[in-house]
């Protein structure tokens, strides 16, 4: 069999669609090296480390490659990477083409299997964009409903895709992510001098990182911060990030609310390296994720398996994600998240009971497991 994977985004590894695609590459030809792995990466994209043994990378040039970012990866999606995956499988077997992002071709003469993480755009009002962001969306719907099948990340994402996108149950399929291999245990003592020289962070502190748009409710994490200050609880919140764009429909102002709130003096606004995300999952005294809406939420799971006691939100795939090993709170209760960030802070024999739990849960997640289910589905796809 040959299994073709669109690489368009082999040259951003720390994003979640490049976290994934660089999950399955090395992973695949591990679990099935009896098969043929071709990745087709743009051009025009950014280089990317080389591929494992056994992946052959094909860069692809498009002849709209000069027109802009965006028309050039339409362009890929829509015509060079099918095109390309037919030239260079046709009469040599079965073949397949996986498109491991919201980004399928509506037309291919191979099978097409089709990653969605989640629907966000088609969902959430403040994801939708503007006309071409829309009509890019309602092109991609449409080839995801011709795709011959459909991964997706969580049981959540795999309900909201059958009822929003009307595919048949029998074609969508539901595979967990899993951390990276750095996302572990380590040293929390060397990791917590290594945050407090470099971020000036020492415990007790919260963390929080994974995107600042509306969406991640970062308004009700600080609300409960401030309830729980105003109690003489004495501890720090870092948040991680900055925003991605101006529109404070879909990027609040965090520092507004920081200042409305009074909390200046002990929130603090931090920039991580990728390489440093495991020592500030190592080193804070809670992880908090209060997002209302995820398809599937990997930094619980990342947090989890470096050690960190967890709360989340109860809400969309979050409690797939953490299962037992985590405190659950609704989205929208600031008193309740406030009990929970308390209750934690304050019970160092629940924080470690849950550090283990959650090391235990994480375990259950794997790359390996990943690709030998995706595999699972090419094999009975792929023709």
């Amino acid at each position: 069999m040959q299994i073709v994977i669109n690489g368009s985004f082999w040259g951003q590894p720390n994003v979640g669609s490049g976290q994934y695609l660089h999950g399955l590459v090395r992973w695949l030809p591990q679990v099935a090296p009896q098969y043929r792995y071709l990745l087709l990466v743009p051009a025009r994209s950014p280089s990317g480390p080389p591929p494992p043994s056994g992946v052959h990378l094909v860069r692809l040039r498009s002849p709209l490659d000069r027109l802009g970012a965006n028309l050039a990866k339409l362009n890929f999606e829509q015509f060079t990477a099918p095109a390309a995956a037919w030239r260079l499988t046709c009469y040599q077997g079965p073949a397949v083409l996986l498109t491991p992002y919201f980004g399928p071709p509506l037309r291919a003469k191979l099978p097409v299997v089709t990653t969605v993480g989640d629907i966000i755009p088609l969902l959430l009002p403040e994801y939708r964009g503007g006309a071409h962001v829309r009509a890019y969306m309602a092109l991609v719907r449409q080839a995801v409903r011709r795709s011959n099948h459909v991964l997706t990340f969580s049981a959540w994402s795999r309900n909201d895709i059958l009822k929003h996108l009307r595919l048949p149950a029998e074609r969508v399929t539901s595979i967990h992510l899993a951390a990276g291999d750095q996302y572990s245990l380590g040293d929390q003592t060397a990791a917590r001098a290594a945050v407090a020289e470099r971020y000036g962070l020492v415990e007790p502190f919260v963390y929080y990182v994974g995107g600042l748009d509306a969406r991640k409710n970062l308004g009700t994490l600080l609300r409960a911060f401030a309830l729980l200050r105003s109690r003489g609880v004495r501890a720090t919140l870092a948040i991680a990030g900055r925003t991605l764009g101006r529109d404070r429909q879909l990027f609040p102002d965090l520092d507004a609310m920081i200042a409305e709130l009074d909390l200046s003096a002990s929130v603090r606004r931090i920039d991580v390296p990728p390489e440093d995300g495991p020592l500030l999952y190592r080193a804070c005294s809670v992880f908090v994720f209060p997002s209302r809406y995820e398809g599937f939420g990997l930094p619980p799971l990342e947090a989890m398996a470096c050690g960190a006691p967890v709360i989340v939100s109860d809400a969309s795939s979050l409690p797939e994600v953490v299962g037992p090993a985590a405190l659950r709170v609704p989205p929208d209760d600031i008193i309740g998240w406030a009990a929970a960030l308390g209750r934690l802070l304050g019970d160092a024999h629940l924080r470690n009971e849950l550090s283990n739990h959650g090391l235990n849960q994480a375990a259950r997640f794997s790359y390996r497991r990943v690709a030998a289910h995706t595999l699972a589905i090419l094999e009975r796809v792929a023709r």
